[in-house]
């Protein structure tokens, strides 16, 4: 592991989220797809474990399965919830089939189509996929927001180039809706507390891993109107 990357995992340790989410769109999802009382949900690309915790609420009978390639996420859910089946592994590959694949801001890594073709043997009979991915809001995005996005996510698309591109994968769309401000300061505001209390005693490494992780939280505070987290609800059609 690179210095770099001990720098990023210090700055992320603890924190809840590693991306925008909240319990009122997982709520939203779960009703909209009809995951019922007892199903099997694999959170795919699980991060920490903070929708993991939610769906342990949100559905107390089902059997929930979280997947991440980062092994001290995978210790941490092991700890927090050991009722999870919380496994180290690639997200595309999970084992069995499930009611409900759960993905919050983590297909873009192996790319939409990749994820959706990967995770379709994988779901039962009326199953569904629930996943979040960053989009244009705006035909012309400011300069400073679109170089970030570019270097970031190069393939990111606007909502109607999203929509075709389900639906041209053989998908039908159940429900759709963007992520709200709440589900955005769920994941920066802690990220800023990190950040402040990480400066005074950082070194040369951490502190341009805090210098990138500022720069974004400052586009997202600028620029947030132009961009946004949608969810999609998709079965096979």
């Amino acid at each position: 592991m690179t210095i770099l990357s001990d720098a990023f995992f210090t700055l992320h340790s603890g924190l809840q989220r590693e991306g925008p989410g909240d319990s009122d769109s997982l709520s939203w999802a779960l009703e909209v797809a009809g995951t019922p009382a007892r199903a099997r949900i694999l959170d795919a690309g699980c991060g920490p474990g903070a929708d993991l915790a939610l769906l342990s609420d949100l559905r107390p009978g089902a059997i929930l399965v979280g997947r991440d390639l980062h092994a001290p996420f995978i210790d941490r859910i092991r700890a927090d919830l050991p009722h999870v089946i919380a496994e180290c592994g690639d997200m595309l590959t999970p084992d069995g089939q499930f009611d409900l694949i759960w993905s919050a801001g983590a297909a873009y890594a192996p790319g939409i189509a990749a994820a959706l073709t990967a995770w379709r043997p994988h779901l039962r009979p009326s199953g569904s996929i629930a996943f979040s991915d960053a989009l244009w809001r705006t035909g012309r995005p400011s300069p400073p927001a679109r170089a970030f996005w570019q270097a970031e996510y190069p393939q990111m698309c606007d909502l109607p180039q999203h929509l075709e591109r389900i639906e041209g994968l053989g998908w039908r769309i159940t429900g759709a809706r963007w992520l709200g401000d709440v589900a955005w300061e769920s994941y920066y505001l802690p990220l800023q507390n990190r950040i402040n209390a990480l400066r005074p005693s950082a070194d040369v490494g951490m502190t341009a891993v805090l210098e990138e992780a500022q720069v974004e939280i400052d586009i997202w505070r600028t620029y947030g109107a132009e961009f946004g987290y949608y969810l999609t609800v998709v079965q096979p059609a």
